[in-house]
């Protein structure tokens, strides 16, 4: 006759199966956590990178008025700051940038706003400071400064130089 023995098995667990268990769902746990953390401030950079990106739009629209303008009315090619710059557009219309008192920097197209009541554009919002200068002696050079702040309160700062080239002499 055939000797049959029967196995019992235990239910449960070994210590070394509960340290391995814990080691994975610890693993797992500080993905899930750094994956939440890292999505937050990718999120905050994104934003971040976003005002800046809106900033050198500004820039740039500044740029395109200001490369095409035929006359620099203000600030004088004296070297000193100012808060404001108007200059005469290569369509003869008086542009003026400004910081307004909600701290916005606007471009206003003056011309057509006696006409039709037109708003200033917006080119930035939360601006800290806006300067324009005209080194002596200059007719067909500015330079300007803007600063804004992010959601942060980190300031960001952008200065910038162009030579108008419709300059009528």
């Amino acid at each position: 006759m055939i000797n049959k023995t029967r196995i019992d098995y235990k239910s449960g667990m070994t210590v070394v199966e509960l340290i391995v268990y814990t080691i994975i769902f610890v693993i797992i746990g500080a993905f899930m956590l750094q994956l939440i953390w890292g999505g937050k401030s990718t999120e905050t950079g994104r934003q971040r990178l976003g005002i800046f990106q809106d900033l050198r739009i500004s820039s740039l629209k500044m740029n395109r008025e200001l490369s095409q303008a035929t006359e620099i009315l203000f600030p004088p090619a004296d070297g000193k700051k100012y808060s404001q710059l108007a200059f005469i557009s290569c369509e003869g219309e008086l542009i003026v940038i400004f910081l307004d008192d909600n701290k916005h920097l606007n471009l206003l197209n003056y011309d057509q706003y006696k006409k039709s009541k037109a708003p200033p554009h917006l080119l930035a919002r939360k601006t800290i400071d806006f300067y324009a200068l005209r080194p002596e002696d200059t007719e067909d050079y500015v330079q300007y400064f803007i600063q804004i702040l992010d959601e942060k309160d980190i300031p960001f700062a952008l200065s910038d130089g162009i030579s108008v080239r419709n300059i009528i002499r």
